[in-house]
């Protein structure tokens, strides 16, 4: 099944907090999340010397009634998301606020959390919060979040914006954009009642631009009468922020959390929501009689099918299908194949092949079946065990097996059943995560200053390379903390040369080894120019090609 670096339990390190752990990490900063937030690096909140997300000073505190306190959604050492009632500020000099509620959780006072971003006050929903070492790091730069919202507007919407949703584009009044035009999308989940319900993004999402651009399409935020609402049938603005995703600080995963939404977004309308929208927030699935990856198919599913992975769709994804070449009328296996996603992208860029795809995971391929045409087949089946599995007697043009033989044992095994359902000259692609730097447990990032220029150089510490070994990685780290059963799988470290050879005896001849580094860019800032230097020159992925031998 497809492995990307957020199914790898990458070994990326963390900033350094008072420890030789080598931390550091290419600062990813954006500004498309929340309200626009603080600049980069925050400013001091609370007492002076209280730490930079210090508690505030109540003795001047006015005695009136506290809002509603902050819930816990997801929590790691690293990472907390709260889920913000309506009405509650994010920042400010009284003691109703978010940081308040989470000053009050003694596990955000310990690891001096910061908000990473901002939501409107009046609206509701998930704040991520991320630990710092004071001003010296910038939450939104160290996690880059992006946040999609659930909105009740006035109206109910054309069948043809219903059917491919819209854009909003225009000036913000009272807030200062980066330079780009801010722009709002949004798609109609729901009608009724003369309502919509609709889930919205907003780029760069600035204070205000999502309230005032469905005001100026003709459709207000259900209760929000600032900008024209004349129906304030649930008491409160109707906007919530149901989804942050974000980049870990530690991993560079792409992570998403989701916030329960508020039922009455839908019960206004006479409607129920769907799966995963009004529930709790998504988790994944803890079942000790399923095996491997069934445990977390729903969450990779959505990791890459729904939400997309920038490394897959900039790197991955055009690379295989340019090494691959696959031509009309020639027939692709995708092995360990997960839910589909390699398989579909190249038979999209070649409408007359047609590809069969496998993995040992039913859950996943009951997934790919669903979300692929006819021209697509999958079956459930061992990518150790090709020769024996319910492929039949089919030959093949091409086969792929992209970012998951770390997690497979017995390579000469994978690559045997390969070649036998490979025509002769038939093309072989692998992709795995490059084994010299991406080595978890034993590579990590750090920095040093560089004694001429005194100018920062992020480099990549490898501990370990020659030596095979088998790393335990926990799938659900943030869960495990909450007291749930840890969902476990393995990723097997080999060398390079452990890939060529192996290739080599089982009749695959190697013909292309390509080195992929990431595309990501850091905002300007004094590490910018060493984070993009070391992620252009260290790679992250590496991409075998090998022919099918007589």
């Amino acid at each position: 099944m497809p492995h990307s670096d957020s199914r790898s339990g990458s070994d990326r390190g963390r900033p350094p907090f008072g420890n030789n752990r080598g931390g550091g990490r290419p600062a990813f900063g954006g500004n498309n999340s929340g309200r626009g937030g603080p600049p980069r690096g925050g400013r001091p909140m609370g007492r002076p010397g209280g730490g930079s997300f210090g508690r505030p000073d109540l003795r001047s505190a006015p005695k009136t009634p506290k809002p509603p306190k902050a819930d816990v959604v997801f929590k790691d050492d690293w990472i907390c998301v709260l889920n913000k009632p309506a009405g509650l500020p994010i920042r400010g000099e009284s003691h109703e606020t978010l940081r308040e509620s989470a000053w009050e959780l003694g596990f955000v006072r310990k690891l001096k959390m910061r908000p990473a971003h901002e939501i409107d006050t009046l609206a509701s929903g998930g704040v991520l919060l991320v630990k710092t070492r004071g001003e010296v790091d910038s939450p939104r730069e160290m996690t880059r979040p992006e946040t999609n919202y659930l909105v009740v507007v006035e109206g109910e919407y054309d069948e043809d914006v219903v059917k491919s949703g819209s854009s909003i584009n225009g000036p913000v009044e009272g807030s200062k954009s980066s330079g780009a035009n801010p722009v709002t999308h949004f798609r109609v989940l729901e009608t009724g009642a003369g309502l919509s319900l609709l889930q919205v993004r907003a780029r760069p999402d600035l204070q205000g631009q999502i309230r005032q651009h469905l005001a100026q399409s003709g459709h207000p935020i259900l209760g929000d009468t600032d900008f024209g609402s004349t129906r304030d049938d649930l008491k409160r603005l109707a906007m919530h922020a149901f989804e942050i995703r974000y980049e870990d600080p530690e991993t560079e995963k792409i992570a998403r959390v989701r916030v329960p939404a508020p039922h009455s977004f839908w019960s206004v309308m006479g409607a129920e929501p769907a799966m995963g929208m009004s529930a709790e927030a998504e988790e994944i699935e803890s079942n000790p009689d399923q095996e491997g990856w069934d445990k977390v198919a729903g969450w990779y599913d959505n990791l890459l099918s729904v939400r997309g992975s920038d490394h897959h769709e900039d790197l991955i994804l055009p690379g295989v299908t340019r090494l691959v070449n696959l031509q009309p009328n020639e027939r692709l296996l995708d092995v360990a194949c997960g839910q589909g996603l390699v398989a579909r992208h190249l038979i999209a860029q070649q409408p007359g092949a047609t590809a069969v795809g496998i993995d040992a995971s039913p859950e996943l391929i009951e997934r790919a079946s669903g979300q692929s045409p006819e021209s697509i087949s999958y079956v459930v089946g061992d990518a150790r065990s090709l020769g024996d599995s319910e492929l039949g007697d089919q030959e093949y043009d091409a086969a792929v097996c992209v970012l998951a033989l770390m997690n497979i044992d017995h390579l000469d095994d994978v690559f045997a059943g390969v070649s036998s359902r490979l025509k002769v000259g038939g093309r072989f692609v692998a992709v795995i995560l490059h084994p010299a730097f991406r080595n978890p447990g034993a590579t990590a990032w750090g920095w040093i200053t560089d004694e001429r220029t005194r100018q920062p150089v992020q480099f990549r510490r490898v501990d370990q390379y020659m030596s095979e070994r088998t790393q335990e990685i926990v799938m659900n780290p943030g869960q495990v903390s909450s007291g749930a059963t840890a969902i476990k799988t393995h990723t097997h470290h080999r060398p390079m040369s452990s890939y060529v050879t192996s290739m080599g005896k089982n009749g695959l001849l190697v013909d292309t080894i390509e080195e992929w580094s990431s595309k990501r860019e850091s905002e300007p800032g004094p590490r910018a120019k060493a984070e993009n230097t070391a992620r252009e020159e260290i790679p992250m992925f590496m991409a075998i090609r090998a022919i099918r031998s007589a």
